[in-house]
């Protein structure tokens, strides 16, 4: 290659629109130029050059044999440098987080305030993967995590929601039962990505039970809970519960809104603090990324909120 300047790459934009209106003054039209300063551009070109690239008639212009060879390099060569330059300018432009949440939270709790996010942030793109899986932020795909449970070592923890956990019916079904035994007047619901069902069951259980004396019929919670009908989702045992299907055994965050909306009532007085919290993870460099950073203070200011 020899060290000549190259020419212009407006040089290069007003041969390439000559050739492809077929005049000056449609190229002209084309690049908003004047007809003057495409005539002088495809001078400086052919100068360069060193040979005519265009023919001139009462017709237009039309290229030459060495024109005609140029040209479809020439509009290759533009076209790839259009596209990268706009896709590292989109690159940069779009700001991204991360995040993995639970398939509950998302939809009971998450799902109704996302809407303020994306109005408050609308050039931020939010990436969800909902799923059970354990957080894994070794891959570089993830920024946060809102994890029902500790963190594992190296991670930073912080606490969102400290719950409690009892039982929910819907109002019809609540009216229904009996002063004495209610627990076994419906069936037990569950879903099946609930974690440790008949263990949170069973630790609920013993508050009732505690009081129970010798006389009353023994009663098999563990058994009551695996003859349950089993859902797919936490949303579709929710759904049934509100039709009257049976009990629920939930955590006061994920029902606060159907509560307040009386489509279900605690059934029962017993209730106790959930033995694990949800809490937001992630590594200890990942609020470099604005976008997390960002996302993160918003979250913590919808939790603020609710106290």
């Amino acid at each position: 290659m020899g060290k000549r300047p190259l020419p212009p790459l407006s040089v290069l934009q007003a041969f390439c629109a000559i050739a492809e209106t077929g005049g000056f003054g449609r190229a002209a039209e084309r690049i908003g130029q004047t007809q003057t300063a495409i005539s002088h551009q495809l001078a400086q070109l052919e100068g360069w050059i060193g040979g005519r690239l265009f023919d001139r008639g009462r017709y237009g212009a039309r290229l030459t044999p060495l024109g005609a060879r140029l040209h479809p390099t020439i509009a290759e060569t533009i076209s790839e440098l259009e596209r990268a330059l706009h896709e590292a300018r989109a690159s940069v432009s779009v700001r991204s987080v991360a995040v993995s949440v639970s398939p509950e939270f998302s939809s009971q709790w998450l799902a109704s305030r996302l809407p303020d996010f994306c109005q408050r942030y609308p050039d931020t793109e939010l990436k969800m993967a909902v799923g059970y899986q354990r957080p894994d932020f070794q891959s570089g795909g993830l920024d946060l995590a809102i994890w029902l449970g500790r963190a594992e070592t190296g991670l930073m923890q912080e606490e969102l929601l400290t719950d409690e956990e009892f039982v929910v019916s819907s109002p019809v079904l609540s009216k229904q039962l009996p002063p004495r035994h209610a627990i076994r007047a419906a069936p037990l619901l569950r879903y099946a990505g609930m974690r440790h069902t008949t263990l949170d069951w069973q630790r609920w259980y013993e508050q009732i039970a505690g009081g129970r004396s010798e006389a009353d019929p023994p009663f098999d919670i563990a058994e009551a809970v695996e003859s349950g009908r089993l859902f797919e989702t936490f949303a579709d045992m929710l759904e049934a519960c509100r039709e009257g299907q049976g009990f629920a055994l939930v955590r006061s965050s994920l029902v606060a809104g159907d509560i307040a909306e009386g489509k279900l009532v605690r059934c029962f007085i017993e209730v106790q603090p959930a033995a694990v919290s949800y809490n937001l993870l992630y590594p200890p460099n990942a609020l470099l990324n604005p976008s997390a950073a960002l996302f993160r203070n918003w979250l913590l200011s919808q939790v603020r909120a609710l106290a």
